[in-house]
């Protein structure tokens, strides 16, 4: 059996978060939890998104697929969090603008020829405002996987 692109115990759903900061941080904290990541993950995470924004303005939902290097990731494991409010990241395109993110995709990948076959999987259906509503109005973590396979 093919392995699910997005498994339902990494889907979070209306979660609230101050800020980015305190959203990475629970994200690390998870896959540190489940021994996915090595230590220096959080710190790799948090350091990226500051110098390499991950904000995308795509329409009426948007989202942030924040990311740190795979020299941090022990098992690559794919987070999803719709937002209950949504909070501001730097934008990926204007880093001195702001988005409103709904929905953080959080990718942990220890192989880096998989990280851009995974990137480009994400946009084909990050593009799709329909997705993004379905993804953001769902309740059911199992639907939310199905979006993905």
């Amino acid at each position: 059996m093919e392995q699910k692109f997005l498994k339902e115990d990494n889907i979070f759903i209306k979660k609230s978060f101050k800020d980015k900061k305190e959203a990475l941080e629970f994200f690390s904290d998870n896959l540190m939890d489940r021994g996915k990541i090595l230590d220096g993950f959080k710190e790799a995470l948090l350091e990226r998104e500051e110098n390499y924004p991950t904000g995308l303005l795509v329409g009426d939902i948007n989202l942030a697929i924040p990311h740190a290097d795979h020299i941090y990731v022990k098992e690559s494991e794919i987070l999803l969090c719709t937002l209950e409010n949504p909070i501001l990241f730097q934008r990926m395109d204007k880093p001195e603008e702001v988005v409103e993110v709904s929905i953080i995709i959080l990718l942990a990948i220890s192989d880096p020829n998989a990280h851009i076959k995974v990137l480009q999987r994400l946009f084909s259906l990050i593009q799709d405002q329909t997705i993004l509503k379905e993804i953001i109005s769902e309740d059911d973590e199992s639907k939310i996987s199905e979006v993905f396979s």
